[in-house]
């Protein structure tokens, strides 16, 4: 079934793009309430085109506000400035343009000044004809040749894996913490079934983790068990589960601080490496599951999470769909051609407008951009367009790669977040199209 999966309920809309109707960045402070977006329709202009950006500032009680002062920014891709000033609100408005001569994304960052002098930080994206923006550089020549032999050194490790039963409240649902060998250390995670799930019955999803040192999540795994799946949420750095919030602290400003750039000038010491080993090995797990149909396997993440649900799909032939949202990872090669490189930023321009070349490629390995071109299953984006973080140029040069069934859900002004309302949108679709597979 893998590859031929029925497409049924997604077949007709897998386009290029979708928008999903979220509010414009929106805050309230005080007595004040602030509104800021990209004018045009979905926030996308041609090349060429001028993006206008409007700030609008109301009172509660519905009287005009002050005219504040207002900082104000537009960059491409939160990097490279294109325009900066300081103006004052106007009938409660203020309008700054840009524009955009290539594919790609300006930013617009406004910082208003309320009475008693606080500040609010204000974002929005714009698109110049994001569609067509392209890989930053090439898949290198032998990049399927390194990780097919990545694939040889984690067989050779057994996985040795021990599952020890969870209380769970619900009788339906049966929950263990997971524990198997993998290259440079353990993966650990929890793996969750529906109770009494006979032999082949069950579709699975893998559910990789953000950036961050945390213990893996019980919930994420429950909640998919409670729609049938098996599911493993794992945690990115093979720790132990469940333990107090102190020791995950202590981790994370000790032995893991700046755990992305471990190793970043070197595609065999990077952190990425392992943790696209220890990735492949959740997924060698869960295809180890009697319950598994042998069928379905989604690969499921958020930001460094979404990345990996990239190279899942490009590591492992079983993957039948692949669900990255605001995917991390992306586009490290970005700053040789001017813009930017995705999280975690290997690299910046110097003072002298430089960048470590060797950094660059090293990153070019571990880069979900190009493993994305291996992407054989369907493929389901999401963007923020005023992601800071994971920058949308970077997800969309990732998004080019993808050669089999797509399609990409725009948060046209979301930052690093994802709706929840969004997530409950796209895992009911998952379900529903893997319910849809069967028939």
């Amino acid at each position: 079934m893998k590859r031929t999966l029925k497409l049924g309920l997604l077949g007709a809309v897998f386009v290029l793009c979708a928008i999903v109707a979220v509010n414009a960045e929106t805050k309230t402070e005080g007595d004040y309430t602030l509104h800021i977006k990209a004018t045009a329709d979905g926030s996308v202009y041609k090349r060429g085109d001028t993006a206008d950006f409007l700030l609008t500032v109301t009172k509660k009680d519905g009287s005009k506000a002050e005219d504040l002062d207002v900082g104000w920014e537009i960059s491409k891709d939160s990097v490279e400035p294109k325009a900066y000033g300081k103006s004052k609100l106007a009938d409660g408005k203020l309008k700054v343009s840009g524009k955009l001569d290539e594919s790609g994304f300006l930013k617009c960052s406004m910082i208003v000044t309320l009475p008693g002098g606080k500040k609010v930080q204000m974002l929005a994206g714009a698109g110049f004809a994001p569609a067509e923006i392209e890989p930053s550089m090439p898949v290198p020549d032998d990049f399927k040749a390194y990780w097919d032999k990545q694939r040889e050194i984690l067989s050779a490790i057994p996985m040795n894996a021990k599952m020890s039963r969870v209380d769970y409240k619900d009788p339906k649902i049966e929950v263990f913490d997971v524990q198997a060998d993998s290259f440079n250390g353990l993966m650990t995670g929890y793996y969750a079934r529906p109770a009494g799930a006979k032999p082949k019955s069950c579709p699975a999803v893998v559910l990789p983790h953000g950036a961050g040192v945390y213990t893996s999540w019980m919930g994420n795994a429950v909640n998919w068990a409670n729609k049938g799946f098996i599911a493993l949420d794992f945690n990115a750095h093979g720790i132990k589960n469940g333990q107090p919030q102190e020791f995950y602290d202590n981790l994370k400003k000790g032995e893991l601080n700046g755990y992305p750039h471990f190793g970043a000038n070197d595609r065999d010491k990077t952190f990425f490496r392992t943790l696209y080993m220890r990735l492949m090995r959740a997924m060698d797990f869960l295809k180890a599951q009697p319950e598994w149909d042998g069928k379905v396997l989604v690969a499921y993440g958020t930001s460094q999470g979404g990345g990996q649900a990239i190279a899942a799909a490009a590591l492992d032939d079983k993957v039948s769909l692949t669900v990255p949202f605001v995917p991390a990872i992306c586009d490290h090669s970005g700053i040789t051609i001017g813009r930017t490189n995705g999280w975690p930023h290997f690299t910046k321009l110097d003072k002298d407008g430089k960048y470590r070349k060797d950094i660059v490629e090293a990153a070019r390995y571990i880069d979900a951009m190009n493993f994305a071109a291996f992407i054989k299953c369907p493929a389901i984006f999401t963007v923020g367009y005023a992601d800071p973080t994971c920058q949308p140029t970077s997800v969309y040069a990732a998004y080019a790669n993808v050669k089999s069934p797509k399609k990409i859900y725009v948060l046209e002004e979301a930052r690093h977040t994802v709706p929840a309302q969004h997530y409950k949108k796209v895992f009911d679709e998952v379900v529903k199209y893997v319910e849809e597979s069967k028939k």
